[in-house]
């Protein structure tokens, strides 16, 4: 093993402007820590990193952003605890950070410090200047194992326009100057996602903007998104596509960071199993989750339910747990953030091969057969208030898109066309009753 540990400095976006230090994060040969600075630790109003690391009384936070050998802040096999795996990317996005950083796609370390300056939500990382000195803080909770850390050990500056965007879609950080929104963005924080198509599916951005319009309709809280032309994009080489998506960032605002976090991280979820173990049991949570710790709780729970019976009926197959998010307006306590990404995955299914897309078709499989009566066991498990105020509005949500969706549809892609029409005329439980 070597003896040099490699660290890097962490800060948390205040929302009113400024950012202030909580912690480091460390890596000392396979073992990755997160070291919370004890003024943060001390501080009750302190900013919010994630509901993971939040106990049900301060003195139970405490232990636990103090504690020497919880996994959520302590890992030995080489990679991050869950809450920083999650920032990361996957697929075509997590090669590409790679290659501008010159590391391997699994060296989690060198990947966080690569997209530092952007990364999802108010957190920020960066190199340290203490002249070669290991801060206290890091050197303690190394040395709490009885590990001898001899040595501190390089780490390059962040590349400059990298960015950390979680999920597998082709995507880019970028900024808006006048109509063009540019990726080479000098250093700054994106405020667009620019999503693109695939070779695959390369209807894929009329497929989301269709399950934006429809969940729209519903008067669903969405992200905001628009359909803009490649040439209206400073893209880095050629893009064999003429149409991009552009969403508008929720945690970006008048140059502002705003703390996000994906139920993923809240509910301590790394990115393999984002699929979780079901509906009853992970939407349960999250609904308990909101009614409890939500500041707008009735609200939230309700969107909740309305979003998840769109996207069984829109044929969303892949809403989960990190297409789900809670947003911190005042850096402390958090709601239900805008939804995103609702593509309508099933419209897929009829035009590859019935081996690809495995888990979405299961998942599929058991939307269909969700009816009524396993709606009415979810709220129950949840034990949100007025069960039968909340059925009614489901059902009302249904009736809402069957009156509605279909002339939106008449300008979605043919595939979606036909999915979700097949699913609102009785192709799915919800619908057929």
């Amino acid at each position: 093993m070597t003896t040099s540990i490699r660290y890097l400095r962490l800060y948390l976006h205040a929302p009113g402007g400024g950012r202030q230090p909580v912690g480091y994060l460390s890596q000392y040969g396979d073992i990755m820590r997160v070291s919370f600075d004890e003024a943060y630790i001390a501080d009750p109003q302190r900013l919010s990193v994630s509901l993971s690391y939040r106990g049900a009384t301060e003195t139970q936070t405490q232990a636990i952003l103090r504690a020497a050998r919880d996994e959520r802040l302590v890992r030995a096999d080489g990679h991050w605890p869950v809450y920083f795996q999650n920032l990361l990317p996957e697929g075509h996005n997590r090669e590409r950070l790679a290659r501008e950083r010159g590391c391997d796609p699994e060296d989690e370390f060198e990947l966080l410090a690569a997209a530092g300056h952007d990364l999802m939500g108010a957190l920020e990382v960066e190199t340290t200047t203490h002249d070669g000195d290991i801060p206290d803080v890091v050197r303690h909770w190394h040395t709490a194992l009885g590990l001898d850390v001899l040595e501190p050990g390089f780490v390059e500056e962040p590349v400059e326009d990298a960015a950390a965007l979680p999920g597998a879609v082709t995507k880019f950080s970028a900024v808006q100057e006048g109509r063009r929104y540019v990726v080479k963005r000098h250093g700054a924080a994106g405020e667009y996602i620019l999503k693109l198509p695939s070779t695959a599916h390369p209807d894929l951005v009329a497929n989301e903007y269709a399950g934006y319009e429809l969940c729209a309709a519903l008067g669903l809280e969405c992200a905001h998104a628009h359909v803009i032309s490649k040439a209206d994009a400073d893209l880095p080489g050629h893009v064999p596509f003429d149409e991009i998506l552009a969403v508008k960032r929720f945690d970006r605002h008048d140059g502002r960071r705003i703390h996000i976090e994906e139920f993923a991280q809240a509910l301590n979820y790394p990115p393999r199993h984002k699929y979780g173990r079901g509906i009853q049991q992970d939407y349960a949570r999250m609904l308990a989750l909101l009614n409890e710790l939500s500041t707008q709780p009735a609200q939230d729970t309700r969107e909740f339910l309305k979003r998840f019976v769109a996207f069984i009926l829109m044929g969303n197959t892949d809403a989960h747990l990190k297409n789900w998010a809670l947003v911190y307006p005042d850096g402390r306590e958090p709601h239900l953030a805008p939804l995103y990404d609702p593509v309508c995955v099933s419209a897929f299914f009829g035009e590859i091969g019935p081996d690809v897309y495995g888990i979405n078709r299961e998942i599929d499989r058991r939307l269909r057969a969700f009816g009524w009566g396993d709606l009415e066991a979810l709220i129950a498990s949840a034990r949100l208030l007025r069960p039968a105020a909340l059925m009614r509005l489901c059902r009302e949500s249904v009736k809402e898109a069957q009156a509605k969706w279909p002339g939106i549809l008449e300008r979605a892609p043919g595939n979606v066309r036909t999915s979700v029409m097949e699913r609102l005329n009785g192709g799915v439980a919800l619908s057929a009753a």
